[in-house]
């Protein structure tokens, strides 16, 4: 297993690394609720989104963060639904980290667009300001498209600068999409897009991402591509020097809770999910089952956590109280 995020051996680093702690657990694992989503959650309510009031969507978000926070160890929120609104409703704990996504995702009833568009007015220094423990950025990446490609690498690396001088950890989530009638039914696509997960990774890791949030790199139909999965998920471990944790994509709850266990073994340190936990619990629906649905994801999440514990192990590795004598020395803030 890869050693992530050795020892920060610079006092300047210590403003990231405090919010990378406040991001995971006392071992290490990043457990994270995600429920950022955009107008595909206003689309569970009413499939013409203009009948969907903002009442409905806040309230119904903020349920589910309050109930999910006490199994997360931070919790993934959109600017316009949830992150001012659970802040000054005290939804999200004062123990529970916030990272919030710097993307504005251009959505339609088929899917999301591809392109790569920053949200107007949601910068790093923005976040950091407000008290975010860290900013997220989606990427729909394909490397065949070399342009595109190149500018999505300068844009992390933009970011990434941003986030050293507010020292604020950057995750981000590289995302393939099939292109010129790829179907996943086709085990050559199947097999590109495995080696895609992989080496998107490697390069936004590369270009100065702090966490990998990844898709899983892998199939679970059968005991064969089992196999595979796990020797691909190690690939992937072996590849990036930062931690690494998996989204929920289109995944049952089912199917995610065996992936994490996979890729947990293989060095994974945590999860970003979302509507594999909470989807029973969003929509039109009683107080009761709205009420159920929050319990079930809290349920789920739960679960998940033990599969971490007892499958993966956490990315920090602690310095002992004697190095630190060095590494911050009399004086190290005035720097």
């Amino acid at each position: 297993m890869t050693s992530h995020l050795a020892p920060v051996r610079s006092a300047a680093q210590l403003g990231k690394l405090r919010r990378l702690q406040r991001i995971s657990d006392g071992d290490g694992f990043i457990r994270v609720a995600a429920i950022d989503h955009p107008e595909n959650y206003l689309a569970l309510f009413d499939s013409d989104l203009t009948k969907v009031t903002d009442e409905e969507v806040v309230v119904s978000k903020l349920e589910l963060v309050a109930a999910m926070s006490a199994e997360s160890t931070a919790v993934l929120l959109d600017p316009v639904w949830s992150f001012g609104q659970a802040v000054l409703s005290q939804a999200v704990p004062a123990g529970v980290g916030i990272i919030s996504g710097l993307e504005q995702l251009a959505y339609s009833p088929s899917g999301f667009g591809t392109e790569t568009v920053l949200r107007d007015g949601w910068t790093v220094p923005v976040l950091a300001r407000l008290g975010a423990d860290a900013a997220k950025l989606v990427v729909f990446h394909r490397a065949e498209q070399a342009d595109v490609s190149a500018s999505q690498h300068r844009l992390v690396e933009r970011l990434a600068e941003e986030c050293e001088r507010e020292q604020l950890p950057l995750v981000v989530e590289p995302l393939w999409y099939p292109m010129g009638g790829e179907s996943l039914e086709d085990p050559a696509v199947r097999s590109s897009r495995v080696e895609a997960i992989i080496g998107s990774a490697r390069s936004f890791a590369e270009a100065g991402a702090d966490v990998m949030k990844v898709e899983f790199p892998g199939y679970l139909d059968t005991t064969e591509s089992r196999a595979r999965a796990a020797d691909d998920c190690r690939r992937l471990d072996d590849a990036i020097g930062v931690p690494w944790v998996l989204l929920s994509a289109s995944a049952t709850y089912e199917q995610f809770r065996t992936q994490v266990a996979v890729a947990a073994r293989a060095g994974a340190c945590g999860f970003m999910a979302g509507r594999a936990i909470w989807g029973d619990a969003v929509g039109r629906y009683d107080e009761a089952r709205r009420a159920e649905g929050a319990r079930t994801a809290a349920a789920r999440l739960r679960e998940l956590n033990e599969t971490l514990a007892s499958e993966g192990r956490g990315w920090h590795r602690p310095v002992a109280p004697a190095d630190t004598v060095e590494l911050v020395p009399a004086g190290w803030f005035a720097d």
